[in-house]
């Protein structure tokens, strides 16, 4: 069985959380403009509550730029935090392939992906 584990993780690579030599799977999220096939990664959590936490930092962020805090992307952004740990539930269950979010153009992105893991004075940190 070691065998077929193996071959999974050198072809797929690591599920999110799981470590394979000097690489951990995680989630990733950022922004990408429509089309464009140029995304731009903000972070790369490993576990789903770091992911909620850097999730709503980084639209909580975005809500402070905002001039008019009734615009149609604030109030979309408001919706989404109000529900924010039902909404990744159900986008982490589902495609993810598909945008999380879609504001003016933009897409917020949340995907499965693969990073290499941090040391300190050589030991992984993580």
């Amino acid at each position: 069985m070691w065998l077929t584990d193996l071959l999974r993780k050198l072809t797929k690579g690591p599920d999110v959380g799981e470590t394979f030599r000097d690489y951990i799977g995680c989630y990733v999220y950022g922004t990408e403009v429509s089309g464009s096939g140029q995304p731009q990664y903000v972070g790369a959590p490993t576990t789903v509550a770091q992911l909620e936490t850097e999730v709503r930092a980084y639209l909580q962020d975005f809500l402070s730029t905002q001039q008019q805090l009734d615009s149609p992307d604030a109030r979309s952004v408001q919706a989404l935090l109000a529900a924010l740990p039902q909404r990744l539930a159900a986008h982490l269950g589902g495609d993810m392939q598909q945008p999380f979010i879609v504001l003016g153009g933009v897409e917020m992105f949340v995907r499965k992906g693969v990073r290499q893991r941090h040391k300190q004075h050589g030991k992984f940190v993580e």
